[in-house]
């Protein structure tokens, strides 16, 4: 689960490359920020978290053949993404892409969507106060007198 997590942020790092491409270098950085920094750290320690809890992890089968069809199936989506590079009718200026100044995406934030940005800092700080309860070792029991 710790592979999927860490694979995860490269997602969101590479999702914040596309944005860059596509001009909107301050939602790349708080991408960055954000999402694969703060966001997947509390992730992280939460599956860290919980994996040590376990007492024995259980055996896993061989996965030779979900290689293969890995492999087959990147395979062919990389001929298909090379074919997709060939396409000359498609370029992202033709996309006209309208991007905000930073004044006008944090006076939208702060006045039309005040609500929602506030629930989400309030669903965050219960899921850090989840983990933590989560994370408290259960008290040793006192030996017999």
């Amino acid at each position: 689960m710790l592979y999927s997590a860490l694979a995860l942020i490269g997602v969101l790092v590479a999702l914040a490359g596309i944005y860059a491409g596509l001009g909107a270098h301050f939602i790349a950085a708080i991408q960055v920020i954000v999402y694969a920094g703060a966001v997947m750290v509390l992730f992280l320690f939460a599956i860290m978290v919980l994996e040590s809890r376990k007492e024995h992890p259980p055996k896993l089968p061989s996965f030779r053949l979900h290689r293969l069809a890995a492999l087959v199936v990147g395979g062919i989506l990389l001929v298909a993404l090379a074919g997709a590079a060939q396409f000359e009718g498609f370029s992202i200026s033709s996309l006209h892409v309208n991007v905000p100044t930073v004044s006008a995406f944090a006076r939208l934030l702060f006045s039309e969507y005040l609500l929602p940005f506030e629930l989400v800092g309030l669903l965050l700080l219960i899921v850090l106060i989840a983990v933590m309860v989560l994370a408290q070792k259960a008290p040793l029991p006192s030996p017999p007198r």
